[in-house]
């Protein structure tokens, strides 16, 4: 595996993110208008009561903001972008070069990611707070720490994709799983819904699924709700376990793959 490759594909996935300053900018304001929202409902859900689900209500304001702000930074479309290689026959091409597909969707990936938390999630946080008072920690490691938990959910999301990618090689497309994955994210992920409102058992059904360390995990570790070790190593350990899944599948596919009858 090339390390060179890999960087220049970061890069790659960097500048093509910031290639279109409007679109840019489209995308911030999107994401403040839904965060805005969201403080609204929240803000009016908690006008009359101190604690929603055993919580401050300006700690679940925060939450949500830093929940949403994060998982707008590390959304992918890996699996849409696989899934069109499987139909235009493009995945034949990335079989002969020198760096494995999962690799080099990883690090393209990866750098978007690192530019869309430059010019998105930061942003989003910083005018929140401008026009609202959040509960936000002022401490430098806090932040450090956050930005290193984004990174550990990066990686199960893009592991989540890539599954959902290799889909398409069996059912021809991969809209369906986008739009299932989309809606458990949405649920279970904690970016537009406290997990700590949750039932008891939605709520134990969300901690078992993989999708609260995307968003609900780092939104955790920045307002210091849970000890960041054991966080981290469930992460990690998610990370790891799908990515072992989608390597083990990507072999079986690349070994198995038919196109134009050859």
């Amino acid at each position: 595996m090339s390390l060179p490759t890999l960087r220049a594909a970061a890069v790659l996935g960097f500048r093509h993110h910031l290639a279109y300053p409007a679109e840019v900018a489209i995308q911030l304001i999107a994401a403040c208008l839904v965060a805005g929202l969201n403080g609204a409902l929240w803000t009016a859900a908690a006008a009359d009561v101190p604690q929603l689900g055993g919580l401050p209500s300006l700690a679940i304001r925060t939450e949500v903001l830093v929940a949403w702000a994060g998982i707008s930074a590390i959304a992918t479309r890996v699996h849409e972008d696989l899934g069109e290689r499987f139909r235009d026959g493009q995945i034949a091409a990335d079989l002969l070069r020198p760096v494995p597909l999962p690799a080099f969707l990883y690090a393209r990936d990866l750098g978007r990611a690192t530019a869309a938390f430059v010019v998105q999630a930061v942003p989003l946080i910083a005018l929140c707070a401008w026009f609202a008072p959040l509960g936000l920690p002022s401490s430098p490691l806090r932040w450090a720490a956050w930005a290193l938990a984004l990174f550990g959910a990066h990686a199960v999301n893009v592991a989540i994709s890539f599954l959902l990618g290799l889909g398409a090689f069996r059912i021809g497309t991969v809209a369906g799983l986008g739009t299932l994955k989309a809606t458990l994210v949405s649920l279970f992920s904690g970016a537009l819904l406290p997990l700590e409102l949750l039932g008891p058992t939605l709520r134990t059904v969300a901690f078992v699924l993989p999708f609260h360390v995307l968003a609900h995990t780092p939104a955790a570790v920045l307002m210091g709700t849970g000890p960041s070790l054991p966080l981290f190593a469930e992460q990690w350990g998610w990370a790891l376990a799908l990515w072992a899944v989608g390597l083990l599948a990507w072999r079986r596919v690349s070994r198995t793959l038919t196109l134009q009858g050859g």
